[in-house]
């Protein structure tokens, strides 16, 4: 998170062109995070469940990064990042647990 950088968020450029910024992310991090939902239906040993406790934790992780990138004041405000490591706790407390 150290990483985080505001002013290398989506902003719009002196000609009015919008300019996707990565807040201080890199191009690495963020496409492990984006692959996820596309390689999980290979995941066979995982189960349905497994599965899409996985995609939360991708997503989640995801939006926090953007979020404090991005609108870190929002957080500061609502709550919002507690309130996504709540579901993180949740998904990784169950994670490991196959169905039988």
């Amino acid at each position: 998170m150290s990483s985080l950088d505001p002013a290398d968020c989506d902003r719009t450029g002196l000609d009015g062109r919008l300019i996707g910024g990565t807040g201080g992310v890199d191009a690495g991090t963020m496409s492990i995070l984006s692959v996820v939902p596309c390689v999980l239906s290979e995941a066979v040993w995982l189960t349905p469940d497994q599965q899409v406790r996985l995609l939360a934790v991708a997503c989640v992780i995801s939006g926090i990064v953007r979020l404090l990138a991005d609108d870190p004041g929002t957080d500061i405000l609502h709550s919002l990042v507690t309130r996504m490591c709540t579901t993180l706790d949740h998904c990784g407390a169950t994670l490991g647990h196959r169905s039988r």
